[in-house]
């Protein structure tokens, strides 16, 4: 994995034998420029994460990897532009990174403020949401309260004097950490009496505390993995007490699964972009997909209303082709709206499909709207998803049927998503849509296991309906 060639990766500076070379890790797509990653942060409208790894771990390679956090976050609609990762202890053969179990805040706190900074002014934004494991908790923290980088610190002996980075924070998801120390026969920067633990949670600017600035916290504790067993709670910040969550991972591995476990991830989801790049933009369009008579006006509801809309609409037909559902093109009107006056047209029978794009929004608005027709195409699934596996789990194999109103069914097994850009057809075809893969004629697909099932109905002139799908699940 690696870094966009033109983002400034930090430079090591911790203990031997990693000083002086560019830390390691993963972020950002690594095929795009900083101005295409900014547009994404712009058009996504989601903070940036960074996944910051704990003692003897790396970003990528080994058992404690950023690398099931980052799956997760994909899975739930982040695009890899906004997800970074440093390595900041080196690595070992491969197998993770090299534990500094004296003063790993001191060693490695200066890289990681500047990844930190460093990955907020390539995307141009003021915050980013942080999701730490172990002593990325604590190093985090060391970040926000400004400690100084040093490489042989004196014992008692720590400075505070580099400027505080709160402000860079919007959501911080700390998971396993240890912010009260592990225990008084701990050693170093480790022993809950000792001086360093004491100044970490020492803070008095923005109200002072251990949770001194407006911050959404989420602290999560794995009960009585190797962290909280020698000091039980010590992953809790005080004035996070309805951010904080105790998990009973059973067996072993609990400090690791903490990290990995989707039932953690699904909780503290929600809280992440609580800062948002950019003000959060609603749309409200007075149109819903459906039969019109034509021409068509379309008005949009901005707010905030000085943001600039973009809009494709393409009118298109249908047919099946070589296993795919092709849309040919045939007119497009597309352009943007600036000021107040959002309202659009769609001036020819047929059926269009809409995409609304407005910065800020968290993704397109797609319409499909069937002008001027007499009666749309509706296609519909027949076959239950819910009672046979819950009460009569099904055995073998499941015949899955639909019917629509008029014309032709067609099925797939792989989807029937929009292609991200027009292709040509032939000669005589202006530009097309191919949607999804694996299409077939026919009312009745089998599935032998788990499958979502794809339809669509087409009529002799191409009209056709949505694209509809269920889900289903074999019992066991």
């Amino acid at each position: 994995m690696a870094f966009p060639q033109d983002f400034e990766v930090p430079v090591d500076e911790g203990g031997p034998p990693f000083q002086r070379v560019p830390v390691g890790g993963f972020g950002g797509n690594p095929g795009k420029t900083q101005e295409e990653h900014r547009a994404v942060v712009q058009s996504v409208g989601k903070a940036p994460v960074l996944l910051i790894h704990g003692n003897g771990g790396s970003a990528d390679t080994g058992r404690w990897d950023m690398l099931d956090l980052n799956r997760m976050l994909i899975e739930a609609g982040y695009p890899k532009e906004l997800i970074w990762a440093p390595s900041y202890l080196g690595t070992i053969g491969g197998f993770g990174g090299i534990p500094d179990l004296m003063f790993p805040h001191a060693h490695n706190v200066g890289e990681v403020r500047e990844f930190i900074d460093n990955v907020c002014e390539y995307l141009d934004v003021e915050a980013a949401d942080i999701i730490a494991h172990s002593l990325g908790c604590t190093l985090v923290y060391s970040v926000l309260r400004g400690l100084q980088e040093q490489d042989a610190p004196m014992m008692n002996s720590w400075d505070w004097n580099q400027p505080k980075k709160w402000h860079r924070v919007g959501t911080f998801v700390a998971l396993a950490g240890a912010f009260h120390g592990l225990g008084t026969n701990s050693f170093g920067e480790w022993d809950t009496d000792g001086e360093f633990v004491r100044e970490l949670l020492a803070e008095t600017d923005g109200g002072g505390g251990e949770t001194p600035f407006d911050i959404t916290y989420f602290c999560g504790i794995a009960e009585e993995d190797f962290i909280d067993a020698q000091n039980p709670g010590t992953g809790k910040l005080e004035g996070a007490t309805n951010s904080v969550h105790h998990y009973n991972l059973d067996g072993k591995g609990r400090h690791e699964r903490i990290k990995e476990d989707p039932e953690v991830f699904s909780e503290f989801l929600p809280l992440l972009n609580s800062v948002p790049p950019v003000a959060h933009v609603t749309m409200v369009i007075d149109k819903n997909s459906g039969n019109y008579d034509g021409p068509l006006t379309i008005t949009l509801d901005i707010d905030p209303p000085d943001r600039i809309v973009s809009y494709e609409a393409s009118r298109v037909t249908k047919e099946f082709m070589n296993g795919y559902i092709v849309g040919k093109i045939v007119e497009t009107v597309k352009g943007e709206f600036i000021g107040d006056q959002k309202t659009l047209v769609l001036p020819t029978d047929g059926m269009w499909e809409v995409a609304y794009r407005v910065e800020g929004a968290a993704e397109d608005e797609r319409r499909t709207y069937w002008v001027g027709a007499t009666e749309i195409i509706e296609a519909a699934i027949d076959t239950d998803n819910s009672t046979p596996f819950e009460s009569t789990p099904f055995e073998g194999s499941l015949d899955v049927t639909a019917t629509t109103t008029r014309g032709k069914l067609y099925n797939s097994l792989y989807g029937g998503g929009w292609s991200e850009a027009a292709v040509p057809l032939d000669r005589n075809a202006l530009n097309a849509v191919v949607y999804g893969e694996g299409w077939s004629e026919g009312d009745i697909v089998t599935i032998a296991g788990n499958a979502t099932v794809y339809f669509i109905g087409i009529d002799p002139e191409g009209t056709a309906s949505e694209i509809i799908s269920r889900s289903f699940k074999k019992g066991t």
